[in-house]
């Protein structure tokens, strides 16, 4: 019985190394393959660390000129920050604060391009377009299109759960002479988590709605 296993353990042998050697160059292409596709994931994630690196200089180089009031200077680190790291995160809050720049020098169309990739969600975190979502609405509004707010709100509505995203909405149906809509975006702007520092602001713009004071803006009309 041990001789007539030895024989079979001895053909299974012979037999993987004529598969081996048969197969030999096919093998070789795999295992060359496997190690390429190995060294490319860590080079490939080596690649994405030194982008959010050179992104994170950028984007910080930024924000110390806005800070500084060098808008000049915030203007073109921000710009370059798109252009070089378009797929970090950081290139998604420096739209942001490239378009309230643009705005603010009175390019206000160029400001909604440039946050056309975020507020269609073809780029960025979902918490960037949300910010984004904003942004391009209050341009809208500072243009005198409340309407056009409105839409650009409504692009992230099913999703939407940030209480300033809330409190813009009543905002603007105000603006609109909706007053009932507003108390309802006023309502649940306090509604969400996170709505405390708003909540003076909010209950104020409630009592000046048409109707009086709201006795029940704590609560949610959903």
């Amino acid at each position: 019985m041990e001789e007539h296993l030895d024989i079979e353990e001895g053909q299974r042998l012979a037999a993987a190394k004529d598969f081996a050697y048969r197969h030999r160059f096919l093998l070789a292409t795999l295992v060359v393959a496997v190690v390429l596709g190995a060294a490319a994931g860590w080079g490939y994630n080596r690649y994405r660390h030194s982008q959010q690196v050179a992104a994170s200089g950028f984007y910080q180089k930024g924000l110390q000129a806005l800070s500084q009031d060098r808008d000049g200077d915030a203007r073109q680190a921000f710009k370059a920050l798109i252009a070089d790291h378009p797929g970090t995160s950081y290139a998604a809050m420096g739209r942001v604060l490239r378009a309230r720049l643009l705005h603010h020098d009175g390019s206000s169309e160029q400001a909604l391009k440039v946050l056309e990739p975020l507020v269609a969600g073809d780029t960025g975190p979902v918490d960037a377009r949300h910010v984004a979502v904003e942004e391009a609405a209050r341009i809208h509004w500072d243009q005198g299109d409340v309407q056009a707010a409105l839409d650009t709100l409504d692009r992230i509505a099913p999703s939407a759960y940030q209480p300033s995203y809330f409190q813009l909405r009543g905002d603007l149906l105000a603006a609109a002479k909706r007053p009932e809509a507003a108390r309802d975006a006023y309502r649940q702007a306090l509604a969400q988590t996170g709505s405390e520092p708003l909540r003076p602001g909010i209950e104020a713009r409630l009592d000046e709605l048409p109707g009086g004071a709201d006795n029940d803006s704590g609560g949610a009309d959903q």
